[in-house]
């Protein structure tokens, strides 16, 4: 029953709060039971499943929820780049019907994310969907999941979670972005 409403990558960690809180109650004291309680009420949400399949489109889409915080040109391609807040929406999608692979996964800090030492220290994922790369670079708060092994991923389809850091969408020139400086996406819309 929780499966509908929560990511797998996340049951671990509700469960333990849980039960803490629970043994907390039971042995320790009120308050210590009431902060694990809030913690597992916490993770529920960042875990939570609120992905609605969509129909297919021609266009790509936001693997991702998160604020556009800067669009740049490099060479023939496009960099999006999106800020993933705690509050957002973590399940990270196939932006096209395409071949998925997990180019690289450097380990590294936690940093936070907006200072020139993350970009250099953090941990590190680049994934590639056919012609468009996707790099995620970890923030504070980011805890390490694994990700679909190598496969044939269909638009919408969940490869993993991400959450908290910067995301960049390496998208080729051909593809014509609607987009603007400082909007909230949600997972799935149409870049």
């Amino acid at each position: 029953m929780i499966n509908k409403f929560v990511a797998k990558e996340g049951i671990f960690y509700i469960y333990i709060f849980f039960a803490i809180s629970i043994f907390a109650y039971f042995f320790i004291c009120d308050t210590l039971a009431l902060i694990a309680f809030l913690l597992t009420l916490f993770f529920v949400y960042i875990y939570r499943n609120n992905f609605k399949v969509k129909a297919k489109v021609d266009a790509i889409v936001s693997p991702i929820s998160g604020e556009i915080i800067a669009i740049d040109k490099i060479d023939s391609k496009s960099v999006v780049y999106l800020d993933v807040g705690l509050l957002d929406s973590h399940i990270l999608i196939a932006p096209k019907d395409s071949e998925f692979k997990e180019l690289s996964h450097i380990n590294g800090l936690n940093l936070c994310s907006d200072s020139f030492k993350a970009k250099q220290l953090n941990e590190k994922r680049v994934l590639a969907f056919d012609d468009i790369k996707v790099e995620l670079i970890s923030g504070r708060f980011n805890i390490s999941h694994a990700f679909s092994k190598e496969k044939e991923t269909t638009q919408y389809e969940k490869v993993g979670i991400f959450i908290n850091g910067i995301v960049k969408i390496y998208i080729p020139t051909t593809y014509n972005l609607n987009i603007k400086l400082g909007k909230k996406i949600k997972a799935g819309e149409v870049l």
